[in-house]
């Protein structure tokens, strides 16, 4: 028996399969059959398997190995079937599914970008429009969803969204890279690229000494995220188990 549950959507999907000893032939005739397939039904699911994979001797071909899973979307299923294959009195069931869902594939982290922000002009510009707001023209409500969107409108005009760009994104995936050592790293490739422009055996020293300290510091901020990290879920076998696959 098998069971995955995927945990990157806002409404999990799930797939469970194996051999059960019910036989879906049986749905008409078996009124346990019958509440055991509604039962699933009612949750969303679906069964990929709907032809016997069992045949013997003594009795008739039974349906008794299931695939079932909530996944309605077509370009998400690739295939499943029965493999013609007897190894034993019960044919192997399989099912392809692409579990990367199209618009968590094409997601990209956004932040608000701070690198022209003036809080004392942000403040100057949000007051003044907070200014037109008359306390006794609505409710409470309207005021409170009115101060909300004019406070999202000027942040947006002085802090707007942008998108990470290749390199921040590979940052959020290395957190152990602190702040302190992200600058670090610009540092580093400031000297890497005056030390390519001069043949000054100080200046080329001086980089690789600082290289060489930095890359022995990631070494050992990687480590104790890491040993931090285990520390803390040592008890939950799934992080512990999530945190082991990385």
């Amino acid at each position: 028996m098998f069971c995955f549950l995927g945990n990157d959507y806002l409404i999990h999907d799930y797939l469970i399969g194996g051999d059960y000893n019910i036989n879906l032939i049986k749905y008409q005739e078996n009124s346990n059959v019958s509440n055991y397939v509604d039962c699933l039904a009612s949750c969303g699911c679906i069964s990929l398997i709907n032809k016997p994979t069992r045949f013997s001797k003594n009795s008739k071909p039974s349906l008794l190995d299931h695939i079932h899973t909530n996944i309605r979307d077509e370009k998400r299923i690739i295939n499943s079937g029965i493999t013609i294959f007897d190894i034993s009195d019960h044919l192997p069931i399989f099912a392809n599914f692409n579990l990367h869902h199209p618009t968590h594939q094409n997601y990209k982290p956004k932040f608000r970008c701070m690198k022209h922000f003036d809080p004392t002009i942000f403040v100057s510009d949000l007051t003044l429009k907070l200014n037109n707001l008359n306390p006794e023209a609505d409710d409470v409500n309207t005021l409170s969803d009115e101060f909300v969107k004019i406070l999202n409108d000027t942040l947006d005009t002085h802090a707007p969204y942008r998108y990470a760009s290749r390199k921040e994104q590979r940052s959020f995936n290395k957190l152990w890279l602190t702040k302190d050592i992200l600058t670090s790293i610009a540092k580093k490739n400031t000297l890497y690229r005056k030390q390519l422009t001069t043949n000054n055996p100080n200046i080329i020293r001086k980089y690789k000494t600082y290289r060489n300290k930095l890359t022995h510091l990631k070494e050992i901020s990687k480590q104790n995220y890491y040993k931090q990290a285990f520390q803390k879920c040592h008890h939950d076998i799934k992080k512990h188990g999530s945190l082991s696959m990385k």
